[in-house]
C-alpha cells in the first residue's frame, strides 16, 4: 500500500542560484575582486548557513516539553563546533590567501572590512537572502519546523566540506598563474555547479521522503503494533475512538518527542505513514 503525497522540489530554483553567482561574476569583471576577496566571500557564506542552520534548530513547534531537550543541549553544541570549524577554516584562508595587511588583522576586523564595500556587502546580503527564501520555502513546501535537527545538524558540513576544499584548490591554482581573471569566472562556475548539485541532491531527497511505500513487513508490524488506536505511555494504555484522535493526541505528540529524542527518524516516518492510512480508512 502507498500513500500519496507532494512531490514539489525543496530548496533553491537553479535559476536562482544562478543569479546569485551573478554578484561574484561582476565582482571580478568590474570591481576588481582577486583570489582572496571571491575565498572570502564564500567562507562568510559558511558562517550564514550555521547560523540558519541553528535558527532552523530552535524555530520548530514545541508540542511537549521533551521537545526542549535537542535544542537546548544540541544547538550551544552545533554553535560551539561549527564556529570552531569555521573559525580554523577562517584562519587558513587568511594566511594563504589574504595579502600582508590583512594578514595582520583578525577574522572580525576583516570581516568587518569585507562588509565596508558595497559589492561584497551587496552579495553578502544575496547570500542571506538565498538561505531565507530556501527556509520559507521549505515551511511552506514541508510545514514549520518539519526538518530533523540531526539532519540539520549534519548538512553544513556535508556541503562545505568538499566544496571549499575544491575552491581553495583552485584559488592556490590562481594565484600560482598569477589570479587572471578567467581563473576566477572558472571558480565562480565551479561553485555555481556544486550548489546547483546540492539543490538535486536534496530534491532527490525531499521527494524520496515525501512518497514512500511501506514494505510488506513494515505493514505487518505496524498493523499488529497498532491494532486499534492506543498509545502506551510509562506502562499505560490509553485508547481513542479513532486515529485521527490518537494522532491529536498529547500522548501521541509525546511518543514523536520520544521517538526524535532517540534518533528513531525512520521509525516515526513509518508510524506516521501507517496513521495517515488508517486514518484515510476512517473517512
Amino acid at each position: 500500500m502507498s500513500v500519496e503525497s507532494r512531490n514539489k522540489p525543496n530548496g533553491r530554483d537553479p535559476l536562482l542560484i544562478v543569479a546569485l553567482n551573478l554578484l561574484p561574476i561582476a565582482g571580478v569583471l568590474l570591481w576588481g575582486w582577486q583570489t582572496f576577496d571571491l575565498v572570502f566571500l564564500y567562507w562568510m557564506e559558511n558562517l550564514i548557513i550555521g547560523a540558519f542552520s541553528a535558527l532552523r534548530m530552535a524555530a520548530r513547534p514545541y508540542q511537549h516539553p521533551l521537545d526542549l531537550v535537542f535544542p537546548l543541549f544540541l544547538v550551544p553544541f552545533f554553535l560551539l563546533h561549527y564556529g570552531a570549524f569555521c573559525w580554523g577554516h577562517g584562519q587558513f584562508v587568511m594566511s594563504m590567501f589574504a595579502d600582508d595587511g590583512a594578514q595582520r588583522q583578525s577574522l572580525f576586523e576583516a570581516v568587518n572590512a569585507a562588509l565596508q564595500q558595497t559589492p561584497m556587502l551587496m552579495a553578502v546580503l544575496a547570500l542571506v537572502a538565498l538561505q531565507l527564501i530556501d527556509w520559507i520555502r521549505d515551511t511552506l513546501q514541508h510545514g514549520f519546523g518539519a526538518q530533523g535537527i540531526k539532519d540539520l545538524m549534519v548538512a553544513p558540513y556535508r556541503r562545505i566540506v568538499v566544496l571549499h576544499l575544491t575552491i581553495i584548490f583552485g584559488g592556490f591554482v590562481i594565484m600560482a598563474l598569477g589570479q587572471p581573471a578567467t581563473g576566477l569566472l572558472m571558480l565562480i562556475a565551479i561553485k555555481t555547479a556544486s550548489d546547483i548539485w546540492h539543490w538535486r541532491l536534496d530534491s532527490a531527497v525531499e521527494s524520496d521522503a515525501e512518497t514512500f511505500d511501506l514494505s510488506d513487513a513494515q505493514l505487518a508490524e505496524m498493523t499488529e503494533r497498532f491494532a486499534e488506536p492506543k498509545v502506551t505511555v510509562n506502562g499505560k494504555d490509553r485508547y481513542f475512538e479513532s486515529f485521527a484522535a490518537m494522532k491529536k493526541s498529547k500522548e501521541y505528540r509525546m511518543l514523536q518527542s520520544v521517538l526524535r529524542m532517540m534518533g528513531a527518524r525512520d521509525e516515526l516516518r513509518v508510524i506516521n505513514r501507517f496513521l495517515d492510512m488508517k486514518i484515510a480508512e476512517e473517512g
